[in-house]
């Protein structure tokens, strides 16, 4: 292979991020799917590329709300399944669309808003390549699009629900070497259980812009810099209900790969909910060490966040974080049993490699309110108990295990457990039962 050669594709978490074009020669196809990932239409640069993921999940979540929704010793089965296509027209346009549809069966208490969509149009985009060529240039999406941004704090698929979400929009991308920057007007996808019956949500609206430099100092850190502004008309906090126009100023600094890694962030919110200004914040660490030269390359790390939470109603301002559209699990782990308002967490973790594809993962995490005279939050940012000054900031404690296999390049298996020791604050806002989460799936992409 010579070194201008595009590598062959590789499965991705945005799957418009695939590059297919190493088939184009045919020699280069080994795997049976092959034939799929690269149609010519007979002029270079022209083919059409057709993907798509199965996944298959059981949960069991034994007390939903820590107590306040229906037990169930049972659980209930999750499906997903995603279908997409890629049309390359010439190196200026590209067409991009991704049906998605997703089931459930034996929740008690029935689906949630985000376990069922039997049928719709998940992303379906413009690319028009406006100066210069791949991966350097200018570029304008438009259309529906999943998006993320750095780590998943703050907006993402959501990936952990049954359904990923989407936004409706455009977005102008500008690419020179190690710098990236873009900016976004989107709208929420607002998800419906119908067939093509998903529409903007018109009470959502965001916009923004940031700039990424890869590893500018020391070629270590990459370092990124984003404004996002968000404005709500219903928002929910402890302090009431109404329309929140948010704005937030975040930087984040990282590094992936080599025996250290981390990940830190820092973000400032400002603006003004039901015309009281908005004073908010949020801090998140990630970082660890790999034994490369150990047996079963262990990685010892640490992850601690912290958001602010309202300080009451001797204060005008409201200090309630807000995450947004956060990918689920990054706050309070897998369960998505509490959001990122108003929380503290620190976890300790060590992951070992039976294998290169095959993982276990050993944490426990502990959570506290950032202040008393705030909520604690649902992963959809909404109050899962109200304000309880008198009670302790102690939430919980949550271990949890991981085991993930990387079968193929087609499949992917992972079984998840995570205990719920309650604390303080839920003995003294009852209910406050102890949570078991279980959850196992099967994911098959092409």
């Amino acid at each position: 292979m010579y070194a201008q050669d595009p590598p062959r594709p590789v499965y991705q978490f945005m799957r418009y991020e695939e590059d297919s074009s190493a088939l184009s020669d045919p020699s280069r196809r080994s795997d049976w799917l092959d034939p799929l990932k690269y149609i010519s239409f007979g002029a270079p640069g022209w083919y059409f590329t057709f993907g798509g993921e199965i996944r298959e999940k059981f949960e069991l979540l034994d007390q939903p709300g820590f107590g306040t929704g229906p037990a169930d010793r049972s659980g209930y089965f999750l499906q997903r399944y995603l279908f997409s296509s890629d049309f390359h027209l010439g190196p200026r346009f590209r067409v991009f669309t991704e049906l998605q549809s997703a089931f459930e069966e034996g929740r008690k208490g029935g689906p949630r808003p985000t376990d069922v969509d039997h049928l719709d149009l998940h992303q379906a985009f413009l690319d028009i390549q406006i100066a210069g060529t791949e991966p350097d240039g200018v570029t304008l999406r438009v259309g529906r699009q999943e998006v993320e941004f750095g780590s998943g704090r703050l907006i993402a698929p959501t990936e952990g629900l049954n359904v990923r979400n989407s936004l409706d929009g455009a977005r102008i991308r500008i690419k020179k070497g190690k710098v990236d920057f873009n900016a976004t007007a989107l709208r929420l996808v607002a998800i419906k259980p119908g067939v093509f019956d998903d529409v903007p949500d018109h009470t959502q609206t965001l916009w923004g812009a940031g700039i990424i430099m890869a590893r500018p100092f020391w070629k270590i850190a990459n370092i990124s810099a984003y404004y996002i502004g968000f404005d709500h008309k219903n928002s929910i906090f402890a302090k009431g209900v109404g329309r929140e126009i948010r704005e937030t100023f975040g930087t984040q600094v990282w590094k992936r790969g080599g025996s250290w890694d981390y990940d830190e962030e820092a973000l400032v919110q400002t603006g003004s909910f039901r015309g009281v200004p908005i004073r908010a914040w949020a801090l998140a660490s990630d970082g660890g060490h790999t034994f490369n030269h150990a047996l079963l390359h262990p990685r010892l790390g640490i992850r601690a966040d912290a958001t602010s939470g309202d300080k009451g109603a001797g204060h005008r301002a409201l200090g309630s974080f807000d995450p947004l559209f956060s990918a689920v699990p990054i706050w309070s782990g897998p369960s998505a049993l509490l959001g990122g308002t108003n929380l503290i967490n620190v976890t300790p973790s060590i992951r070992v490699n039976f294998a290169s594809s095959l993982g276990l993962t050993l944490e426990s995490s502990t959570f506290w309110r950032e202040s008393r005279y705030d909520a604690v939050y649902t992963a959809f940012n909404t109050p899962l108990r109200q304000v309880n000054p008198d009670a302790r900031r102690y939430v919980a404690t949550a271990p949890s295990a991981t085991l993930a296999w990387q079968a193929t390049q087609h499949t992917f298996y992972s079984i998840i457990y995570t205990h719920f020791f309650t604390g303080d604050f839920f003995q003294a806002s009852p209910p406050n039962k102890n949570v078991n989460y279980l959850a196992g799936w099967v994911s098959y992409r092409f």
